[in-house]
């Protein structure tokens, strides 16, 4: 059976995030969900996993309570994922999601402290 993108990226789409609300909605969601978590390289640890599922080694192990979330399935919604597999030839367009997704997860609010 043929599998379908869940996004069409042309090679020469350039990444808005104005039009892909489901992302903004789903960083939103991650950035609420990991807020009382150390964001001891969250933003590496995050686009990692979302871009080829994989984790560095010495990530896992600097920010072990990131690493379980992520890889348990329950944090991800999996609408940047899919964004990253549709646009795998548009270097360009994987660039700028990156560098917008670390912006973000960056920018979240700090963990309160008691």
């Amino acid at each position: 059976m043929k599998q379908y993108k869940k996004y069409l990226v042309r090679s020469t789409d350039q990444f808005d995030p104005v039009n892909f609300s489901s992302i903004i909605d789903e960083i939103q969601l991650i950035n609420e969900a990991t807020v009382s978590i150390p964001p001891f390289l969250k933003a590496e640890i995050l686009i990692s996993f979302l871009k080829d599922h994989s984790l560095n080694n010495n990530w896992t192990k600097a920010n072990p309570e990131l690493t379980d979330l992520v890889t348990s399935g329950s944090l991800l919604k999996g609408n940047i994922a899919s964004l990253f597999e549709s646009c795998h030839n548009n270097m360009s367009f994987r660039q700028d999601l990156e560098t917008y997704l670390k912006k973000e997860f960056e920018m979240a609010p700090p963990q309160e402290e008691s």
